[in-house]
């Protein structure tokens, strides 16, 4: 074989290789097609803080506004990744819900679980017209787009898997955002897009949609501030266990058109050990993520019961607490000491199945 045919050979294949790569990374739009950027920004920074429960040794509380500060961080583990799902729908109006526009592409990728926003860019070719892009995350367990404690086959009726229990509850956190959008070639010759907001159309440099998800769910913690009590009386915060009971109704759906729960279900439990140990006298006994709406303030009733290994040391009935979006609320008192509560707590112990309520869109 002489050298110039080997040298053919190798040129011809090296513009080959190149070809491909350029159809692989550019992958340029059709006629009529603009190419559109969805930029997916999750907010990793803590909630802030909302409102304070304050309990005192015959079970009354006082409820107080506190300073919008940001709360305490925490660190996902390592064997999970972030998930995001993005959802584009072409729609008549941006004014309609998504039952009425037809959805044109779905998306689900992973990022590293500390990754900060953006997170990702997803690129779609869409002819003109009105869109409106979904988007949610959550953790899914590393490098896997399949569910792990949220059911997410569509994102306006996305759902708790209640039956999965997160050793970690900050596992159970989540995000949603949603925006809308216009390709029209009329006014750009490429269709660069134009975001869209209630009273205005902003041109989108690029190409580029960003999105902006929002945590969709209210943080409460709940603290015991009689610690050294407990522990002089001989007691161990090894021998602890909490059991929180929703009572009533809890949110167990979530909607991200809408941007509100749209699923609940009669009661649920969640079972935790006290963590965290600040040093003031206090001690972290329960934590959890509820679902919340967007535009208003939401309200869990609960019972919380104290178990020294097997035996019950204490229980509070029927707390009420303030939820809100991408805050959090702050319970405290003296919940290892005072004995407040006896009794029947309310829920009917032969009740085994869920009792789900549905919100209509």
């Amino acid at each position: 074989m002489n050298k110039h045919y080997i040298y053919t050979l190798m040129v011809s294949g090296f513009v080959i290789l190149l070809a491909s790569c350029d159809r692989t990374i550019h992958e340029y739009p059709t006629p009529g097609e603009s190419v559109v950027y969805l930029e997916l920004n999750t907010d990793r920074t803590p909630p802030q803080y909302y409102k304070e429960l304050t309990y005192d040794n015959q079970g009354g509380h006082t409820e107080t506004e506190l300073d919008p500060t940001l709360s305490e961080p925490y660190t996902p583990n390592e064997q999970l990744s972030m998930r995001l799902i993005a959802e584009l729908y072409k729609m008549e109006s941006s004014e309609d819900r998504i039952d009425k526009g037809t959805l044109v592409a779905r998306r689900i990728i992973t990022v590293d679980r500390l990754m900060e926003a953006p997170q990702d860019t997803l690129q779609f070719h869409v002819p003109a017209g009105i869109y409106r892009a979904l988007t949610w995350a959550d953790y899914s367990l590393k490098d896997n787009t399949t569910d792990w404690h949220f059911k997410t086959a569509t994102l306006n009726a996305v759902e708790v898997d209640i039956d999965h229990k997160p050793r970690d509850n900050h596992h159970k956190n989540s995000a949603a955002g949603t925006c809308n959008f216009s390709v029209d070639f009329d006014l750009s010759k490429s269709g660069s897009p134009m975001i869209l907001s209630k009273t205005k159309a902003t041109p989108a440099p690029d190409h580029v949609v960003p999105v902006q998800l929002e945590r969709a769910v209210g943080r409460f913690r709940l603290w015991a501030t009689d610690l050294q009590d407990f522990l002089n009386s001989g007691n161990r915060v090894e021998d602890l266990r909490v059991q929180i009971i929703y009572k009533q109704y809890i949110s167990a759906g979530y909607n991200v058109d809408t941007e509100t729960p749209n699923r609940f279900v009669q009661t649920r439990t969640t079972e935790t050990t006290p963590s965290t140990i600040p040093g003031d006298g206090s001690i972290l006994l329960a934590y959890d993520y509820v679902l919340t709406s967007s535009d208003k303030e939401d309200h869990v009733l609960v019972d919380v019961f104290i178990y020294e290994g097997d035996k019950e040391l204490n229980h509070y009935q029927n707390i009420t607490i303030p939820l809100q979006r991408n805050r959090e609320t702050v319970i405290k008192g003296p919940f290892l000491t005072t004995e407040i509560g006896s009794g029947d707590i309310g829920i009917d112990d032969e009740f085994d199945d869920e009792f789900v309520v549905v919100i209509p869109d």
